[in-house]
């Protein structure tokens, strides 16, 4: 009897991850457009990419629970290219209130999305970009508009399955140690042809999610930080967030906004993934949180960057019902460098 108290003295409590249910209707749908090359992005100009055949291996070691492990670690990998584009417009441009499914969608918004991008080569004339969102090459915006509205069902669907497979994929990859990372930062809004007008409608929160369809989907940053972002509130994601352990290289992706990501008190981030293994360039250090992940807001700030007004926003993750043991945590190094 003493040595089993011994035993049980020594250990930490804790609860294994379940596994997401994946939709084979998702797998075969996403397996379509692989053969018609819309997945993965293709010829990727910044990075050395990977073939099929070693996502494929990715896949069986990654999430050897499923027989879909190839079409996960498709989606995650697809998530670090250029698609993330498509993947991310598709989702904070539904109004999330109005009740459908899929939620209705703020076309002309992501007609213009596309149209304006302007991170060269990823512009509307660019063969690959557009067959991303299985249009072909533009030069105008009534031109993006026509194709959108050929496209836009099987479009739509494209998106939501491939989140779907994107947020099964976060949800069963192991946890992050905080002691491994003790703060993540994000540079927002990160589609350089958006603006901090579109922040606030990465969140469920955002009343504009209420429509009707068709108003646009563009809120006010200081409205936005002032009421459903203000400090002590919580909000949503609608979609998966990226992340990096650098400020440098969160601030290359920032159209003013600067997230900072302080762990909960527990031993590990609780949604919270390390995909760098799986993406399209190994030198790119990556973390996402899961969508509908909830965050509470800490502090919003000032921030100088060179020559640029950064506003810094400071996160907690909210803790989910039973979630791992909590521990008493250590001292948070935070670097006044970015907070004069």
């Amino acid at each position: 009897m003493v040595a089993s108290n011994s035993l049980e003295s020594t250990c930490t409590p804790g609860r294994f991850k379940s596994f997401p249910v994946i939709n084979s209707d998702d797998a075969r749908f996403l397996d379509a457009m692989i053969e018609e090359k819309r997945v993965p992005y293709q010829n990727i100009p910044d990075a050395s990419g990977r073939p099929i055949e070693q996502i494929r291996e990715l896949g069986s070691r990654f999430f050897p629970f499923t027989p879909h492990s190839f079409q996960l670690a498709m989606a995650v990998y697809d998530w670090t290219t250029a698609s993330f584009s498509r993947m991310v417009l598709f989702k904070i441009f539904q109004y999330t209130n109005i009740t459908s499914n899929p939620h209705p969608l703020d076309l002309e918004s992501i007609a213009r999305a596309i149209y304006t991008s302007n991170w060269p080569p990823y512009l509307p004339n660019n063969t690959d970009f557009m067959n991303s969102f299985l249009m072909k090459p533009a030069l105008s915006l009534e031109d993006v508009r026509a194709q959108l509205s050929k496209v836009v069902d099987r479009l739509h669907h494209f998106s939501e399955v491939e989140n779907r497979l994107l947020a099964a994929a976060a949800q069963s990859l192991p946890r992050t140690s905080i002691l491994q990372k003790r703060q993540l930062f994000s540079g927002q809004v990160d589609i350089s042809q958006l603006s901090r007008d579109n922040f606030g409608i990465e969140f469920f929160e955002c009343p504009l999610n209420r429509g009707p369809a068709g108003t646009p989907l563009e809120h006010e940053f200081g409205a936005a930080i002032s009421s459903y972002i203000s400090v002590g509130k919580t909000v949503t994601t609608k979609m998966v967030w990226s992340f990096t352990d650098s400020v440098e290289d969160a601030l290359k992706y920032s159209n003013g906004i600067l997230l900072t990501v302080e762990p909960p008190p527990f031993a590990v981030w609780e949604s919270v993934n390390y995909i760098t293994e799986l993406s399209d360039d190994p030198k790119k250090t990556e973390y996402i949180f899961t969508p509908g992940t909830k965050f509470k807001v800490l502090s919003i700030d000032q921030i100088r960057d060179a020559d640029r007004d950064i506003v810094g926003i400071h996160l907690t993750p909210e803790i989910p019902q039973g979630s791992s043991m909590p521990f008493q945590p250590l001292p948070l190094f935070v670097s006044n460098k970015w907070l004069r």
